[in-house]
């Protein structure tokens, strides 16, 4: 039996006492949370408002946030509507598109003293095992859904969990409440739907405690992920790692058996915000760069993230950018210079560092590495290459091309970040201009 009292106390420990959102679709679920909480009271509990989502998938969507609109005003709770639009139906799938349309937008509206709540119940916990199943996930995937979780700078909260579905329609029934059926919910196309309408039935006549079973599976699954999190956290405290570095020691990861090198790399992985790989992307992270020749460059990618290695440390990054190192730009003054889109050089004045005032009576650009520069670095007697230079500093290969040159009729003056030449820097006493990179806003 559904227990308002608890769930809103359990909710009021959960929030700790930031702003409630419910995200109200307008169907049995969030109407049910939503009467719930509009006529419970606790003191403690700041319910203020709901917002609806209108993904513009159905010809009635209007009417449905119309009907959402009338819903709470009866029921005197603040109302937001938003409408976004989905992309990738085909890439992610329907469910899956619109909740990161729906999630995005809602993400915009929140303040970061507000929580989400959302009405998935026992049986909605249960499909996402199962389906997290067919997908082959690990312990965190079939954890499924957490009572409280974070979805980028979002904080999401799950009341109704351990409310079973039958429980849920009873409630509405009790209250005469009247909820939007959505039509694309029984389209067998998408996975989801398949598995609730053609599977599950025939699941349930079998195991009448299948939705109960599976939930507390879940709840079995959540706690192994937990373990295995403070494994990995151990792991890396025993081998000096730092959890926010942004590169990974290769020994000593390789220290560890596999499957504890698989663990503390999915957790590091997800610590620095990066989508997970699949365990065969992961399998080629540990055989292809961290196993590679020292001599090599390898690089092994995924959704968003690219994975290298330079002197024995593992690089996760994401994905660089197109760069054309053909690019100059000529210095008529120190002030801001655009570089590229993205990027400007800063000219700070300074005492006694950087290049000589005097240095723009000649001709002088910003450009990138072409192959063959030199230079003679301020205070040091010999003309170095560029690429000694690179391996002195320890710059990773990928990064040498990208990084800002200063030249002079041609001749290499300055390496942004790095130094100055001796020709060019100022002398003792006098004021010079440093060259430093910035982001362009």
């Amino acid at each position: 039996m559904l227990n308002p009292l608890k769930i809103v106390d359990d909710l009021v420990s959960l929030a700790a006492g930031k702003k409630v959102w419910l995200a109200y679709s307008g169907g049995i679920d969030s109407h049910v949370l939503l009467h719930l909480l509009a006529t419970t009271s606790h003191p403690d509990l700041n319910f203020a408002a709901t917002v609806h989502v209108d993904h513009g998938l159905q010809a009635e969507s209007k009417n449905w946030s119309q009907h959402c609109a009338d819903v709470c005003k009866n029921l005197n709770i603040e109302y937001h509507a938003l409408q976004v639009q989905v992309k990738n139906i085909e890439t992610l799938g329907m469910e899956a598109a619109a909740r990161a349309a729906r999630y995005q937008a809602i993400d915009q509206l929140l303040g970061p003293e507000d929580v989400l709540l959302t009405a998935q119940h026992q049986h909605d916990q249960a499909e996402t095992l199962l389906l997290q199943l067919l997908r082959g996930s690990g312990p965190k995937g079939l954890a499924a859904m957490a009572a409280k979780s974070t979805m980028g700078k979002m904080t999401v909260i799950r009341p109704l969990l351990d409310v079973s579905q039958q429980d849920i329609q009873l409630y509405a029934q009790q209250h005469n409440l009247k909820w939007i059926d959505d039509p694309s919910n029984v389209d067998t196309r998408w996975s989801r739907n398949y598995l609730r309408h053609k599977v599950w039935p025939k699941l349930e006549q079998r195991w009448p405690q299948a939705e109960i079973t599976l939930s507390r599976s879940a709840q079995h699954c959540a706690e192994a992920s937990e373990l295995l999190m403070e494994l990995a956290e151990q792991d890396m405290e025993f081998l000096g790692i730092n959890v926010n570095s942004e590169t990974l020691p290769i020994t000593e990861l390789m220290s560890l058996s596999l499957a504890r090198q698989r663990n503390l790399l999915r957790h590091y992985i997800e610590r620095r915000q990066f989508t997970l790989p699949s365990t065969t992307v992961l399998q080629c992270v540990i055989d292809e760069v961290c196993l590679a020749a020292q001599d090599s460059e390898p690089l092994v990618s995924w959704s968003g993230v690219e994975v290298r290695r330079y002197q024995q440390q593992l690089y996760v990054m994401s994905p660089m950018q197109a760069h054309d190192v053909l690019q100059s730009v000529v210095v008529d003054g120190f002030d801001k210079t655009i570089l590229i889109e993205s990027q400007l050089i800063e000219w700070q004045k300074t005492n006694e560092k950087g290049l000589k005032g005097d240095v723009l009576s000649h001709e002088v650009s910003l450009g990138f590495r072409q192959g063959g520069e030199r230079i003679q670095l301020q205070g040091q007697r010999h003309h170095k290459s560029l690429k000694h230079l690179f391996q002195q500093w320890h710059i990773p290969p990928w990064q040498r091309d990208r990084i800002p040159l200063v030249f002079c009729d041609d001749k290499l003056i300055a390496v942004v970040g790095y130094g100055v030449s001796d020709e060019f820097a100022v002398n003792e006493g006098q004021q010079g201009y440093l060259p430093v990179l910035k982001t362009a806003q």
